[in-house]
């Protein structure tokens, strides 16, 4: 574990439980980025905003109480954290963090990362989109921060709203009109039958198709997965976390695919 802060007294963690449900820190954390930057904070707001942080509550072996900003990481960003904190500019900002997180209300006694030794499926990577929204953004932001820190199953409902948001903004700057209600599955064929990037065949055309219409009820399912096995409602059967996250990279997969071919 990487201590990149520490308070006073007894250095000694016993995670416990998170200190606030995911979304009331959600709100407080956006607060925090926003009080940050509002001081000049600029590099603290967002290692604040990139890396999926969480409220802990801690103790030791003396029963102090006290909480704890933690984060479990995978190799690539644990091994970046943990270079980033012999230099003192990452020191700055993770103090400057810790008065922003009292700001809003809480005290914190340590800032940590843990190495994320967990084992299943890969996640394919967020794509740089070209044709975006901030609802877009924000959706694939929550849906990062939520797989990181909590699992695949509650980051579906965050991707399921990005892909949504993602097929409006890009019929919305063609300007291709669709129902205000229109579905995911409804926004996919619009794009598909109307946005000039698919009015011509290429090669191996009838395959192609084949695929997106293998993709098309990946989409299907998605929807039918977000209502009734995710976090999105009061399910009471939730997705597996290996399956949560073959939606998740199928989606992802699709993302990269439609922003690469409507540019």
């Amino acid at each position: 574990m990487i201590k990149l802060y520490s308070g006073s007294g007894s250095q000694e963690i016993d995670l416990l439980e998170e200190a606030l449900a995911p979304d009331v820190w959600q709100r407080l954390k956006a607060v925090a980025e926003g009080y940050l930057e509002r001081r000049g904070h600029f590099e603290a707001a967002e290692l604040l905003r990139a890396h999926p942080f969480v409220l802990h509550h801690g103790t030791n072996s003396f029963a102090d109480e006290f909480n704890v900003l933690y984060m479990r990481a995978p190799l690539k960003s644990y091994v970046e954290l943990a270079e980033m904190a012999e230099g003192l500019g990452i020191r700055d900002s993770v103090r400057a963090i810790v008065e922003a997180v009292a700001e809003v209300g809480f005290s914190v006694r340590f800032v940590a990362v843990e190495l994320d030794t967990a084992t299943g499926p890969l996640p394919v990577g967020t794509p740089t989109l070209t044709v975006s929204s901030d609802v877009v953004e924000r959706a694939l932001r929550d849906a990062e921060h939520l797989i990181a820190s909590q699992g695949a199953t509650s980051g579906v409902d965050r991707v399921h709203t990005a892909f949504h948001g993602y097929l409006r903004a890009i019929l919305d700057k063609e300007g291709i009109a669709y129902p205000g209600a229109a579905s995911v599955m409804e926004l996919f064929k619009l794009l598909r039958e109307r946005h000039p990037a698919f009015s011509q065949s290429g090669v191996r055309q009838a395959e192609v198709d084949k695929v997106l219409r293998a993709f098309a009820t990946v989409i299907d399912a998605l929807n039918t997965v977000r209502n009734q096995a995710s976090v999105a409602h009061a399910n009471s059967a939730l997705l597996a976390e290996a399956e949560a996250m073959l939606m998740i990279n199928g989606v992802r997969s699709l993302l990269h695919y439609l922003n690469a071919k409507t540019q």
